[in-house]
């Protein structure tokens, strides 16, 4: 079976040469000013502008975010999703929040300089694989943001790294801070039993041969490594904090097809009160 290897890894094998890359961009003038450089893409490669344009577009034409709306973009990163947006928030704002300080200072700096709605800051959350030493324990952080205060709530690959209970507390943040009708994207390794059987027969990118209670694992030692999550047990984890999934859009990482993105997606919108 194809194996998984953990980030850090990859990381430290890659950033020297990145490293060097970056500094001949500098050289030759190459560097833009809105795209991070290449040691910092902590996250799997795909096209820093890429990856943000696709996403651009699932948020007009899927989740209806109109010019003037307020974002919530949780595990902002180095500003992937923040970076297309300053183009299309015309008169709205962009709240990003994310563990790792190195990503959130470059947005700082680079983003939030020539963009002042847009507004980065670092949340101190434990996390065994990217935040070990975080203040914060996640089942118990309160996102610092009012009720019914954002019309879209994006998390691409959070709950890809975090566990069932912990999850369950993300959703009711998440339901607390969306307006009614407001809708939340949020990108999943979904484990139902097509993708368990391409695991199996070693065809997906990601070997999930590890269960949890709730979940499954790449890596039982360091089990935010990878989480994938059963859709019949998460589905009703939407419902519970008053959030109606769409049916899910499964993505390419099983190595199955038709695809709409890498990972799988779920959107959902706030319906009602949340059951806190």
């Amino acid at each position: 079976m194809r194996r998984y290897t953990p980030f850090w890894v990859r990381r430290a094998l890659r950033t020297p040469y990145l490293f060097a890359l970056d500094s001949l961009d500098l050289v030759l003038g190459k560097r833009d000013g809105l795209v991070p450089p290449r040691y910092l893409n902590y996250a799997d490669s795909g096209g820093f502008a890429k990856v943000g344009k696709e996403f651009l577009g699932y948020y007009k034409e899927r989740c209806n975010l109109q010019p003037q709306g307020r974002v919530l973009d949780m595990g902002c990163g180095i500003g992937r999703m923040a970076v297309p947006l300053t183009g299309y928030l015309t008169s709205g704002s962009y709240e990003g929040f994310d563990i790792v300080p190195s990503g959130v200072r470059w947005c700082q700096k680079n983003v939030t300089r020539r963009f002042p709605r847009f507004k980065f800051q670092i949340a101190d959350i434990y996390n065994k694989q990217y935040n070990p030493r975080g203040r914060y324990k996640p089942g118990e952080y309160r996102f610092p943001f009012s009720d019914a205060e954002f019309d879209l709530v994006i998390l691409i690959s959070v709950f890809t790294h975090m566990l069932p209970s912990d999850m369950d507390h993300y959703l009711s943040e998440i339901s607390r801070v969306l307006k009614p009708g407001g809708k939340c994207l949020i990108t999943f390794f979904l484990t139902d039993e097509e993708s368990r059987r391409r695991v199996a027969a070693g065809t997906a990118a990601v070997p999930f041969d590890h269960k949890l209670d709730g979940c499954w694992t790449s890596d039982p030692v360091t089990p935010e490594t990878a989480v994938g999550y059963d859709p019949a047990d998460v589905l009703p984890v939407f419902q519970k904090h008053s959030l109606q999934p769409e049916s899910p859009h499964f993505g390419a990482w099983s190595g199955r097809s038709p695809y709409l993105s890498y990972q799988d997606i779920i959107i959902a919108t706030k319906t009602g009160l949340a059951k806190q």
